[in-house]
Formats: structure tokens, sequence, C-alpha cells
């Protein structure tokens, strides 16, 4: 507005002046051009006080360049003037002020006129540089995010891109959790990690939930804050900006359709750097990381679903052989005592047909306990592991032996039934391994030994806690330690009527929940399986 004023100024000295001469037309006439030139210059002052002509960063310059314009043409006015009156006397309607204020006008609008050009040209220049800037983070970022098929790298890649920009000093990466309405750091350049730790941003309606970052998750838009000390809602943080020295951010939502996977925050070390074209370029960045992040989380479930697909095709291959072998070998045995019992009328002959179709069902049980088993247990209950044991016990354990509990067992996050036919299977292991009687034809057995002659009713089974799960324990023979790596592969066994699914379905269970099972031996001699990554809640 200065501009303005000297231009308006300047009129009213020169009216005054052009009136002096009203009495000489011509010479009055004359002296209205400077007025319609002081005129120009405060329509120019008003436009740039408008910000019309010339961008807020480049003002200054152009009124250098007016002050310029005024000494020049100042001083080639009183060159002019002394190299006439040199020779030509001074005329007593002369005034040296009226000459010097008569010129001013044109030496404000010449230096204008230069200035503007000047702020003009540096104004393009400016873009262009920003321009390419913006362009070559967009090149590498876009790369990253074509090359890059891990979101934790992702983020860091555009962390670490957007930080190299002038003028952004140091960015940030905040995932959301919905759950909890809580925007959590995951990747960050520029920054200590300190200061990272003690970020805390929110989306509920708390203080730390009404800044940029919490507005930029709740509304899905970027949040521009060009002067971070103006803006009440940052309040909360305006000591850790002043120990970073962050004088404006943007938070830019990280989207895809309506999903908001988070943000990331820009700081700036001065104010007002986000101008339409840096907006628009980052709000177009939060939208393709957002797109970018989508296309992992499909690669990956479909990386999951091509991985539980491979683990199908393997299992009905199992399945398979066991059908065409094991199924096939009980009903060709059923099949020859059959047409023994017709020809003969023996009814043993009728018991060992009965016997092999017991058998052929026990097959099929434990095959469509196998297919039935899912991958992960997507809903769990909390059970006390005590009453499970116990059920599967009355199913699964004998009058020949004895179950016991070594302690307090606790609570257990699981899926109740899953559970029970996990240690319903190692019972029947152990029953079956310490029976000297007649088999189970439900059972799984592992041989564990060589056969002793011992009283079955001397077998134990034992069920104990451990640091990180429990355990199962017999006091029968043992396992030989060449087979304690096949002994939960499907169809592995050394019993003539154990099917080979047993231990493998407790070790799916236990896959399930995302739990170990190992095997290992009992302070007796005997079997130990040991589930470990158990989520107790009882601690």
């Amino acid at each position: 507005m200065a501009t303005a004023a000297v231009g308006f100024v300047l009129t009213a000295l020169l009216v005054q002046h052009a009136y002096m001469f009203r009495g000489v037309p011509a010479h009055a006439t004359l002296e209205t051009v400077p007025v319609f030139a002081s005129i120009a210059v405060g329509i120019a002052g008003v436009t740039i006080a408008r910000g019309g002509v010339v961008s807020e960063g480049f003002v200054d310059r152009a009124l250098l360049w007016m002050i310029a314009g005024v000494v020049a043409i100042g001083a080639l006015n009183a060159w002019i003037v002394a190299e006439i009156h040199l020779f030509v006397p001074f005329s007593p309607m002369f005034d040296p002020w009226r000459e010097f204020f008569s010129v001013i006008p044109f030496g404000v609008l010449l230096g204008l006129l230069v200035g503007i050009y000047d702020a003009r040209r540096l104004e393009q220049q400016r873009d262009i540089r920003q321009l390419n800037r913006i362009n070559e983070t967009l090149r590498i970022t876009a790369q990253e995010l074509v090359d890059t098929s891990d979101r934790d790298e992702l983020e860091q890649a555009v962390c670490d891109r957007l930080s190299e920009s002038a003028p952004y000093d140091s960015v940030w990466v905040g995932r959301y959790d919905p759950d909890d309405q809580v925007v959590r750091p995951s990747a960050w350049a520029g920054f200590d990690d300190e200061y990272v730790e003690s970020i805390e941003v929110t989306t509920d309606t708390s203080d730390h939930g009404r800044g940029a970052g919490g507005r930029a998750i709740k509304t899905g838009e970027p949040q521009w804050v060009p002067d971070v000390y103006a803006d009440p809602t940052m309040k909360p943080w305006w000591g850790m900006f002043e120990r970073h020295g962050a004088e404006s951010l943007a938070a830019v939502p990280i989207t895809h359709d309506e999903t908001v996977y988070g943000f990331f925050s820009i700081y700036a070390d001065r104010q007002n750097v986000f101008d339409e074209r840096e907006r628009e370029v980052l709000s177009e960045l939060g939208d393709s990381v957002g797109h970018a992040i989508a296309s992992i989380e499909a690669r990956e479930r479909l990386a999951t679903r091509e991985r539980e697909l491979a683990r199908q095709n393997e299992r009905l291959e199992e399945f398979a052989g066991v059908v065409s072998h094991d199924l096939r070998s009980p009903l060709n045995v059923a099949e020859g005592y059959l047409d023994l019992a017709r020809e003969t009328g023996d009814d043993e002959y009728f018991e060992r047909v009965e016997t092999a179709l017991d058998r052929m069902n026990t097959l099929i049980d434990d095959l469509l306990t196998l297919a039935r088993q899912g991958d992960t247990v997507d809903e769990v209950e909390h059970v006390p592991l005590r009453e499970v044991v116990e059920r599967a016990w009355s199913t699964a354990g004998s009058s020949d032996a004895t179950l016991r509990i070594a302690d307090d067992l606790g609570v257990v996050a699981c899926d109740r039934n899953r559970l029970r036919q996990l240690l319903e299977n190692l019972f029947r292991n152990a029953v079956e391994h310490g029976s000297t009687g007649p088999q189970s034809e439900s059972a799984d057995s592992v041989e564990h030994g060589t056969e002793d002659d011992r009283d079955a009713a001397d077998l134990a089974v034992t069920v104990g806690r451990t640091p990180s799960g429990f355990y199962v324990a017999d006091d029968g023979p043992g396992i030989p330690a060449d087979a304690h790596d096949r002994v939960f592969d499907v169809g592995y066994t050394t019993h003539e009527s154990g099917t080979g699914f047993g231990l493998n379905i407790v070790r799916q269970i236990a896959d399930a929940h995302g739990w170990s099972v190992s095997l290992t031996e009992s302070a007796s001699g005997g079997a130990r399986f040991e589930l470990a990554g158990v989520d107790f809640t009882d601690e």
C-alpha cells in the first residue's frame, strides 16, 4: 500500500502544480501528463497490495526497483536541467522542486515496470525449480510405490524421499488403528527416535484428537497448517514444535476407497510452505500411497490364499494316498472274510469283517477331522484348561490308566472343541501304548518302544503347566529318538491298528492356535508332548 500512497500523494501535488498554470493552457496541459503517471502509480500500488501483479515474496524487490527508478529518473532530470540552464538563464517561473516532483511519477512507474518484470521472472524461475523438485520427488516416490512390496519399506521410502525434498524438514508416517482410535508412528525421517516416541495423536474428542492429524483421519481430507503457533488446535504439540524448529506442517491422509490407513505429516521450518501446487501434489501422493498399500495387502492375501491352496492340494494328495492304500487294505480283508463267512457260515469270519469295517470307520473319522481343520482359529474363548482335560479324558482315557493333574492349569484362550480334540488324540496315543490288553480301534498309536509285559493299570498320564504352555506326559517306555521328527507326519505309525493321523491332527490344531508342539522324553522315560506359545489369561 506504500506504493499506492506515494502515487496518490504525487497526484495531489501535481494537480496543485497544474492548477497554478491554469492561465497558460498549453503549460497546464503539459503539467497534467505527470498527473496521469502518478495515478497509474497509485493504481499499480493497489494492485500489488492485493497480490494481483506480484506475489507476496517479491513485493520488496519490486519496491526496490521503484526507488531505483526514482533515483535514476531524478538524476537524469537534474543532469538535463543543469545542462540546459548552463546556457539558458533560469525563467522566473522555474521551480526546481516542481520540476523534480513532475518526473518522480515517471521514475516510480518505470521502476515498478522493471520491478514487476524482474519479480515475475524470478517467480517463474522459482516455480520451475519447484515444479522440477516436485516432479523429481513424485518420480522417485512413484518408483518406490511400484518396486516395494512391503508396507514398512514403502512407508519408510516415502519419508526418506519427502524429507530429501526442500523445503520439507522432516516427515513421519502414522498408522491408524480404528479399534483404539490411536495413530502410531511407523516410519520417519529427519526426527530422532526420542522425538517420535513422544508423539501422541488420537482420533477421539480429546485435545490430542482435535489436531491436524486427528482431523485428517476423521475427515479423510488433507490438513494444512501454515503457522502451527497460530492454530489453537495444535497447542498440545507447541513444545515439541519449538524443540524441533517446526513452523508449519501438513497432515495428508493415506486413503484408498473408503479406507483410511493413516497419514504422513510433513514439517517445515518456515511458515506458509504449502501453496496450491504443493497441496495438490501431496494430496495425490496420499491417494497413491493408499492405493499401493491396498495393493500390497491384496498381494499378501493372495499369497496367503495360494499357500492355503498349496497346503490343501498337499492334503488332498495325502488323502488320496491314504484312501487308495489304507482303506483298500481293510476293504480287501472284509471282502475276503465275507466270502469265507458265506461259504462256511462261521461267525468268526463275520467278527473279522466287523473288525475291518470298524477300522475303516476309524480311518474315515480321522480323515474327516483332518479335512475340517482350518488353518487358523478366528474366535477364542477363555476356558479353564483343567475342565477341558477332564472332559477329554472321559472320552479318550481308559479305566486301566490314571490321569494326573500336576498343578493349577489356569485359564487358556482357545477354541474349546478343537483343544479337546487335541487332548483326546494325545490321551489315546498314551493309552494305546500303555495298554497290554485289546487295542481300541478308534485310537491312533505310535509304538513307543519294545513291548513290555507290565500291567496297563500302572500307566499314568500327567498334564501340567510349563513357562510357555502345558505338557501331556506318560510313564510308558518312550518313543525312539530317531522317530521324534516323524511322529507328526500324516500316515506315520508303527502300530498295526494305527491310522497315522492322530498326532498330525494334534499338530494342525496347535498350528491353528499359533502354538507349537514338540516331543521330548518324560522324567520317567516315557513320551512328553509340550505345547508352547499358549495364551493363558490368568497371568
